[in-house]
């Protein structure tokens, strides 16, 4: 999916005010920390994270323990700790504007992805994690569906156009 919205950003011609690095890490649920070496080799502003979430409708995921979000019905933006609310409140602002369809989903103590590392890390990064749903996680048969996928990547395309450039993401400005 970061790949797709580089992919965009260049074909369009995009000129965006801010420098902009895709990266990748993987395994942060067994304790690799490439989303920590990321934050202090390039130390950047702001991190918008993606990772996949549970489609809560799959047998054996109790959706009152794990909350209700499903294939088909858009990307999911979570609420936590780590996620900086001003951040996400641009993400969201973002997909209303372009009618793309979102979930939402709250973690207590811990998002579980890389948007923890960004957002305690190297003084701290304002994080936002936006996440697809997907059937039989770490499987050999995960299922997602293509929509979600689509929505996902014009989400993250449409945000980066709309941050500004010096744009201040602080509770205190």
């Amino acid at each position: 999916m970061i790949a797709e919205v580089a992919r965009l950003l260049k074909e369009n011609k995009d000129s965006l005010p801010f420098c902009l690095y895709i990266t990748n890490s993987v395994q942060e649920e067994i304790g690799l920390r490439g989303a920590e070496m990321i934050t202090n080799r390039l130390k950047p502003d702001i991190a918008i994270v993606t990772d996949v979430t549970h489609d809560t409708s799959t047998p054996m995921i109790e959706a009152k323990k794990q909350g209700d979000t499903q294939i088909g019905k858009g990307p999911v933006i979570s609420y936590a700790p780590a996620v900086q609310n001003n951040l996400r409140e641009k993400i969201i602002s973002t997909a209303e504007k372009n009618k793309i369809p979102f979930q939402r989903a709250a973690s207590s103590r811990y998002t579980g992805t890389d948007t923890d590392a960004f957002a305690y890390s190297n003084g701290g990064v304002p994080s936002a994690l936006i996440s697809l749903p997907l059937r039989y996680m770490h499987t050999t048969v995960e299922m997602v569906q293509k929509d979600d996928v689509e929505n996902v990547i014009k989400l993250i395309y449409e945000t980066l156009k709309n941050i500004k450039a010096n744009e201040s993401f602080s509770y205190f400005d």
